[in-house]
């Protein structure tokens, strides 16, 4: 599932290449993966993007916002009009179809197809089906998220706000770091990882952590959403999450512990552990983080 850093390395391409364009077609070919009248999306134009944590909305012109969330194995594809005849030319974004590379646009997976008045194509791909794109006013934007947290990027996203969410919990830190209605975006790859920089055993309760480890762990989460930005976010071993120019990120030779069972702790040499907490993989040193 793409996280914080691709989701917002997608919205800042898309704004580039479709602000200012309007949508003069929509094929759904997939009813359930568009929720919503598509009548209040043709002939809109794109103004601009807002995200928060790890959902993409796209504003248009009538006031209808199209909230994008790819779920598992959402794919956004951008051909622009010279492109139709493959994806040689065009840019691609999310988990690609295995051949998607020889295939043309749409591909089987293919569940959303958007045309733009510059004649450019828009494809929502989905081999699992589980993404969506909906049609919402203002209003139903604002009550849709009025349950999710504060974004890691957002300016409200303090020390005081992050420290009064860890002291209403005695559960483990990093299932309280995962929890989307306090902190909107922050995802597993960050967690594990920010745990280790502030030196924190990840099953430690969270209401009882010491001031100063949480102004480290906080300090943590922001740098390294930050710094995985700048990499362009990360990709799963099978380099199958690509950026919206067909490259992939590179923040997975960055990782501190994330997925680096069993190799040495970069800062001791003690092998890294691995143990399930809240259903998801967690990754640590026992002798660094205690």
């Amino acid at each position: 599932m793409p996280e914080l850093p691709e989701v917002e390395t997608v919205k800042r391409l898309l704004e580039q290449k479709i602000t200012g364009h309007t949508i003069t077609k929509l094929e759904i070919l997939t009813a359930k993966s568009f929720i919503g009248d598509p009548c209040g999306v043709i002939g809109q134009k794109i103004t601009h993007f807002t995200r928060l944590g790890k959902q993409l909305s796209i504003h248009l012109s009538n006031h209808q916002i199209l909230l994008v969330h790819l779920k598992m194995t959402g794919q956004l594809i951008y051909l622009p009009a010279v492109s139709k005849e493959g994806i040689g030319k065009g840019l691609y974004m999310g988990h690609p179809t295995k051949d998607m590379f020889t295939t043309k646009f749409p591909s089987k997976s293919t569940r959303l197809i958007f045309t733009f008045s510059n004649h450019s194509t828009l494809y929502f791909n989905d081999q699992r089906k589980f993404g969506w794109v909906k049609v919402l006013s203002r209003d139903e934007l604002v009550e849709s998220q009025s349950k999710v947290g504060i974004d890691i990027l957002d300016p409200r996203y303090t020390l005081q706000y992050f420290t009064a969410q860890l002291k209403t919990t005695s559960r483990p830190i990093k299932v309280v770091l995962l929890d989307q209605n306090k902190f909107a975006g922050l995802g597993n790859i960050y967690a594990n990882d920010a745990l280790f920089i502030a030196k924190i055993d990840p099953r430690h309760p969270a209401k009882s952590i010491p001031a100063p480890r949480i102004r480290i762990l906080h300090r943590a989460t922001i740098d390294l959403i930050n710094e995985s930005i700048n990499h362009g976010g990360s990709t799963a071993k099978d380099n199958l999450y690509l950026h919206p120019d067909g490259t992939i990120g590179s923040h997975q030779y960055h990782f501190r512990v994330y997925q680096r069972q069993k190799e040495p702790c970069p800062i001791c040499g003690q092998p890294i552990l691995r143990l399930n907490l809240g259903g998801r993989g967690t990754f640590y040193c026992s002798h660094c983080q205690k």
